[in-house]
């Protein structure tokens, strides 16, 4: 039936034959021209109408066929309704039906161009079906016959040469939708009855959507038979998906925004025609007829806003200019909300605006919020100039404090170090006196104790000199191994009685001169140095040890990165202190205080002159295994340095010769040299070429002794180091003993030993070691070359009474120093020291007294206390400054005695006219080297 449908879509008269040679069907171009019905034809032998094969005598189907496929068309008389006609026919392969065969049946006259026309629209038929990639189906419920086109086969996935029934075409679909197959099993449907399903299928590992259409129509044997079409519809399903996702998201992000949308278009008679959604008609509360009522609307919109949105609206219209405005409406119960809307106009192929489409925003609750933030900011502001009023009240007041504190501090420091400097002076006096040993006793013990009072005095006034801002930073030209040597050189004494071993290395590539603060260089070594002498023992199988180590960090052209590293293996610090151990008047632990001592300012103020020198401080610290400080500083370049003068040292020869195993000591002192450019040769090998006795191995000592008197007139130094003394005893007997000129033999021995040796050698100089600092090493061997005997401090003993007797010969008849002093104690001290010294002096109690008794009598030297009554020490110094330039006089020297703690007043001491400054306490020694510096005996 489906194929009598198919042809009846022809003009041409077609027989459908089986390849048996009986006529299946004839369509209803072929009823209509021959005047048959299926009925009559329909199971006959189609040989027996064509009479062409009657004289060609075919007897059976099968030949006929086979003659008809050979001769692809021929000519005859179709014997049908006692009528022998003439046509034309030809014979085709059917297109829906493999095994099945068309013929064409045309009346001789217009055979030919029926047929030609016949068969191109068969092609374009055929074409046409596969280029709309569409399949062809046949299902019969009752005979369960089925046929599936080539095409059908391929979008589904199959082989075309794949047999398929309609059990596995049903089995090969998504089971969700195996059901909507169900429809085809009844037998009986009215004819014309059209089915449309989709359903999923898997195709290739991947879900395809598939879209089945069908018509019923009435077989011969009066069933139901379903033909149809299959087409591909995944790509339609799935933008189809994507529209509907989108416009899912899209209603939801609307309905959560509370926006809603609205439209305008023109119509026929060129009148805009409004429309919005409920979302919008809702947001202005109108009713549902009133959607797309303009006037409804406008009727919502606030008398100020009205005329203005309206305008624009119109605007908008009239120019395509997108629409964006906000305004209020006032709903029925008297609320007020705020809208933003915004359109764009869209246009025609014309160029002309023909629509409108916008969303409007609910902005209530956000101007609600703002309103509410508003006021928040209001009181909020209210409050912080209250508080800022309240802050800058309590910042004055903290202020005032703080400037009292520190007026407190610095008068209280001045009371209390004003007598603790007479005491400490007076202290130092009386050691001039002979005293029996408990007496020295309780001196020194008395001596320790207002000089460790002074440090905390000083320690105080610093960090509060700090906190407050007022610390001033110096940059001048100044030595580094100058500070360490000063540092360590009063450490020694400290570090001698704690029988530790102090080891210095300095990095022999530092500048002579760099430019910086010198005074807060050496005080932040003074503390880490002191600290880690003061928390270092030496135990029982356990030595202290302290190590110095200084070496540039990084450099260039401009700017030097020194780095100081403090190591002792002394108590440690554990690392909870460790975060706080840089805070003020904080030690390790709540016991250190009272077993060790100290304000616990030592780090804090290190740290802090640290940051404003624009460096950095790191500890490294394990408890009972020791600790390690190190500090890494900046410095200029020093301006000066490509003037230095050349050093004393180049075109200096030097002989070091090593009597000991101590090769870390014999390659410092060689860099050290060199690096001043001093030739230095080791000469060890020239002793060992002596002449050997008895064992081989072993030289005797005269043999080195003579090697070493051979090597003296040889070069302008000879170094000789000595690990012990009981090692070099009878080498340094026999260079004793001998007539040969020793004075330029330099022996660097252990400091401790260093007076054994001087009894043993008397006229040779000592460079002592262990530790041994750069400027020690070059300032012995300087004096060598400048036949100047090299003594240590820690070699002399002098007689206390001998300084009055040696001093009391540059006593004068009349005074010639003025002291200015208003502190009685003071005055009395200062001058029983100069007296001691052998020096007579008058006395002035502030600065206008100093001015009166400068101008009555010619000093040679002014010592001037720097805060006084009346006119303090530094103004004082600018008058006479002032008076000196005014008369033409000879400027005098004058030197500051002052008690400040920190630097800067120094520098200002300067900045006034002042020449030097000694600070309090002062000891006699210092006192000796100022008047020796300044004094004139001429």
């Amino acid at each position: 039936m489906y194929a009598t449908q198919s042809t009846d879509l022809t003009p041409f008269p077609i027989m459908v034959c089986s390849k048996e040679g009986s006529i299946l069907s004839v369509n209803s171009s072929f009823q209509d021209e021959f005047k048959v019905s299926n009925e009559m034809v329909s199971g006959e032998l189609a040989y027996l109408f064509f009479n062409l094969f009657k004289d060609l005598s075919v007897t059976n189907s099968s030949a006929f066929i086979h003659h008809l496929i050979e001769k692809k068309q021929f000519f005859s008389t179709l014997s049908v309704n006692s009528q022998n006609i003439c046509v034309n026919v030809s014979i085709n392969d059917s297109p829906l039906t493999p095994g099945e065969y068309w013929l064409i049946v045309n009346r001789c006259g217009e055979c030919r161009a029926k047929k030609y026309q016949a068969k191109h629209k068969l092609e374009r038929l055929n074409h046409a079906i596969k280029g709309a990639n569409i399949g062809i189906w046949e299902y019969s419920p009752h005979s369960k016959f089925c046929y599936f086109s080539l095409k059908f086969k391929e979008l589904i996935g199959l082989e075309i040469d794949t047999s398929l029934s309609w059990q596995h075409f049903k089995s090969m679909i998504d089971p969700r939708d195996q059901h909507k197959l169900d429809v085809y099993l009844d037998d009986i449907f009215e004819p014309g009855t059209r089915f449309h399903l989709e359903f999923r299928a898997q195709i290739t590992g991947k879900e395809r959507w598939f879209e089945l259409r069908s018509e019923a129509v009435l077989s011969i044997d009066n069933h139901s038979t379903h033909t149809g079409s299959l087409i591909d519809c995944t790509e339609a399903k799935e933008t189809l998906f994507a529209l509907h996702d989108a416009n899912e998201s899209k209603n939801i992000a609307l309905d959560a925004g509370n926006i809603g949308n609205w439209r305008a278009e023109i119509d026929s008679e060129n009148n805009w025609v409004w429309d919005w959604d409920s979302r919008a008609n809702n947001m202005f509360a109108l009713h549902p007829e009133d959607i797309g009522n303009l006037d409804k609307w406008a009727e919502r919109l606030h008398p100020d806003d009205l005329d203005r949105i309206i305008a624009a609206v119109d605007h908008s219209l009239s120019t395509g200019e997108l629409f964006d405005q906000q305004y209020r409406s006032i709903l029925p119960h008297g609320e007020v909300i705020y809208v933003h809307a915004k359109g764009k106009v869209g246009q025609n192929r014309d160029k002309q605006n023909c629509r409108i489409d916008g969303i409007c925003i609910d902005q209530s609750p956000i101007f609600k919020i703002q309103a509410e933030l508003q006021k928040a900011n209001d009181e909020l502001e209210a409050r912080v100039t209250q508080r800022t009023q309240e802050f800058q009240q309590a910042k004055v007041r903290a202020e005032r404090a703080n400037q009292a504190k520190s007026e407190f501090l610095s008068m209280m420091s001045h009371e209390l170090r004003t007598p603790m400097n007479a005491v400490i002076g007076s202290l130092d006096l009386l050691t001039l006196s002979k005293q029996n040993p408990e007496s020295m006793s309780l001196i020194e013990t008395a001596t320790t104790s207002a000089t460790n009072l002074i440090y905390i005095l000083n320690d105080i006034l610093d960090i509060n000199k700090i906190e407050s801002g007022k610390m001033q930073l110096e940059q001048r030209d100044f030595s580094i191994t100058e500070v360490i040597d000063n540092v360590v050189q009063v450490f020694l004494p400290l570090a001698h009685k704690k029988r530790l071993n102090l080891h210095i290395y300095e990095d022999p590539q530092i500048p002579k001169l760099l430019e910086g603060d010198a005074v807060k260089v050496r005080q932040i070594l003074f503390n880490l140095l002191g600290n880690a002498i003061k928390f270092t023992h030496t135990v029982e199988g356990k030595p202290g040890e302290i190590r110095l180590i200084t070496n540039i960090s990084e450099h260039n052209d401009i700017i030097y990165k020194i780095s100081f590293s403090i190591i002792d293996n002394g108590i440690g610090i554990d690392k909870e202190t460790q975060k706080k151990l840089f805070t003020p008047f904080m030690q390790a632990q709540r016991s250190t205080t009272r077993k060790y001592g100290g304000t616990g300012l030592g780090l804090a103020i290190s740290g802090n002159l640290t940051s404003m020198m624009g460096g950095e401080i790191k500890l490294n610290s394990t408890p009972e295994q020791g600790s390690t400080f190190t500090v890494v500083l900046p410095f200029w370049r020093s301006k000066a340095d490509s003037f230095q003068s050349p050093s004393v040292l180049n075109n200096t020869s030097v002989a070091l010769i090593n009597l000991s195993d101590d090769n870390t000591s014999q390659r410092v002192i060689v860099k050290h040299l060199q690096a001043e450019g001093a030739a230095v040769e080791t000469v060890e090998a020239a002793i060992y070429e002596a002449e050997l006795i008895e064992d081989e191995n072993i030289e005797t000592e005269s043999t080195k002794a003579e090697n070493i008197k051979a090597a003296l007139p040889c070069y302008d130094v000879v170094l000789l180091l000595i690990q012990s003394l009981s090692a070099s005893q009878k080498i340094l007997q026999i260079l004793a003993q001998s007539d040969i000129n020793t004075s330029n033999l330099l022996l660097a021995a252990p400091r401790k030993e260093m007076r054994k040796i001087r009894k043993i050698i008397p006229q040779v100089s000592i460079l002592p070691t262990k530790p041994m600092t750069k400027v020690q090493l070059i300032s012995s061997v300087q004096n060598i070359i400048e036949n100047e005997l090299c003594l240590d401090l820690d070699e002399l003993d002098i007689n206390p009474l001998s300084v009055n007797s040696s001093m009391n010969t540059i006593s004068t008849a009349q005074a010639d120093v003025l002291v200015v002093e208003d502190n009685p104690l003071n005055q009395k001290l200062i001058l029983e020291q100069l007296s001691t010294l052998g020096y007579r002096c008058d006395l002035a109690e502030d600065g206008n007294d100093g001015i009166q008794h400068w101008k009555s009598i010619d000093y040679k030297l002014i010592l001037t206390d720097c805060h006084m009554p009346n006119l303090d020490g530094y103004d004082m110094t600018k008058e006479i400054r002032n008076l000196e330039q005014e008369h033409n006089k000879k400027a005098i020297p004058i030197v500051a005695v002052t008690g400040a703690a920190m630097s800067g007043d120094a520098e200002y001491c300067y900045s006034t006219g002042m020449n030097d400054f000694v600070s309090k306490p002062i000891l006699l020694k210092d006192l000796k080297k100022i008047m020796d510096k300044w004094y004139s005996n001429d």
